[in-house]
C-alpha cells in the first residue's frame, strides 16, 4: 500500500452556509492510495475562522464520503487560539483503492454573523496517525504529504431572497381572447442566501 495524493477536492466548493442548521458544508478532500485499502485511526483538522472564540464551536462535524455514509464523527469542535479550533476524529476511517472525495459537514452557532468565514485545513504527515494497509498490516507512510491541505472557504449567510420583474416580456399589443399569454415573468434569486428558501404563496 501507498499514497499517491491527498489534496482539496475541488467537488466541495466554496459556497454560502447557514447557522444552527446541520449538515452544513465545511470543506472537502480527496485521497488517493494505491495497493490495498488503508485505514487511519486518527485525523485532526484545523479551522480557521474570522469569528472569535466567543461566538461558538463548530459542533456535530462529520465525515461523510461521497456516497453520502458517514465514515468518521460526530464530534464538536475545540478552541486552541480566538481565531483557531480544531476536530479530533478518533474514529478509525478506511480508504479504498483510487481516488475517492469526503466531505466535512457540522452545525454552524447561532451567535456567528453574518459573513463570517470558515477554512478547514489539515496536514496528513503529522495529524494523521496509525496508518495500516488493510491487507498487509504494514504501516503507510504518508511523510509526502507534509504540505498543508487547505479546503475551499465557506461564508455565513442569512436567509435572503431578492425579487424583481423581468425585462421580458416587453410592452406589446396582445390579441383579445389570446391563451397562455405570458404577461409578466418575476426573478427569484436567492444565490446570496445561506440556505434554501421556500415561499407559501406568492400573491
Amino acid at each position: 500500500g501507498s499514497v499517491t495524493t491527498i489534496t482539496k477536492a475541488n467537488e466541495v466548493a466554496a459556497q454560502n452556509i447557514a447557522v444552527n442548521v446541520s449538515n452544513q458544508v465545511l470543506g472537502g478532500y480527496a485521497t488517493s492510495f494505491l495497493g490495498e485499502p488503508i485505514s487511519v485511526q486518527s485525523s485532526v483538522f484545523t479551522v480557521a475562522s474570522t469569528t472569535g472564540s466567543g461566538t461558538g464551536l463548530l459542533t456535530s462535524v462529520s465525515i461523510v464520503d461521497e456516497n453520502g455514509s458517514i465514515v468518521a464523527g460526530p464530534v464538536d469542535g475545540v478552541y486552541v487560539s480566538d481565531l483557531v479550533q480544531t476536530l479530533t476524529f478518533t474514529d478509525t476511517i478506511t480508504y479504498p483503492v483510487g481516488r475517492h472525495v469526503y466531505t466535512l459537514k457540522g452545525k454552524v452557532a447561532s451567535a456567528i454573523g453574518n459573513g463570517g468565514t470558515y477554512i478547514v485545513k489539515t496536514t496528513p504527515s503529522t495529524q494523521w496517525t496509525s496508518v495500516t494497509g488493510q491487507t498487509t498490516g504494514n504501516t503507510i507512510s504518508l511523510s509526502a504529504q507534509s504540505t498543508q491541505i487547505v479546503m475551499n472557504t465557506m461564508t455565513i449567510k442569512s436567509a435572503a431572497l431578492t425579487v424583481n420583474i423581468s425585462s421580458q416580456p416587453a410592452s406589446q399589443n396582445v390579441v383579445a381572447g389570446s391563451q397562455g399569454l405570458v404577461i409578466g415573468n418575476y426573478q427569484l434569486n436567492a444565490s446570496a442566501s445561506g440556505e434554501d428558501i421556500r415561499l407559501s404563496s406568492f400573491p
